[in-house]
């Protein structure tokens, strides 16, 4: 995929307010199970699925499974490269 096209995926992901959430709670947690993040988040399973799916489909949240267990964590990497002020802290110059 291009720079520009997974670029524009990955803004429209963090452009829902809960993707973005869910990517700040990553951030700042490291790795976490599906189980905290549903009590994280007062959403119905149905739709906190859909939200893994396009945070995973975009490349920014990574899943490991251990038995029937799910665990997430973000790909520093990518969220460093197309949006390095969520890693660092620092906001964007204006």
């Amino acid at each position: 995929m291009s720079f520009p096209r997974e670029a524009v995926k990955i803004f429209k992901a963090l452009g829902d307010p809960t993707r973005y959430q869910i990517i700040r709670k990553l951030l700042e947690r490291g790795e976490v199970s599906c189980s905290d993040l549903v009590k994280m988040f007062p959403l119905s399973a149905p739709a906190l699925s859909h939200h893994f799916r396009v945070l995973q489909e975009c490349g920014l949240m990574l899943v490991r499974k251990e038995g029937a267990y799910h665990y997430f964590r973000l790909d520093r990497r990518r969220v460093r490269r197309l949006v390095p002020e969520l890693t660092t802290g620092r906001r964007a110059r204006r």
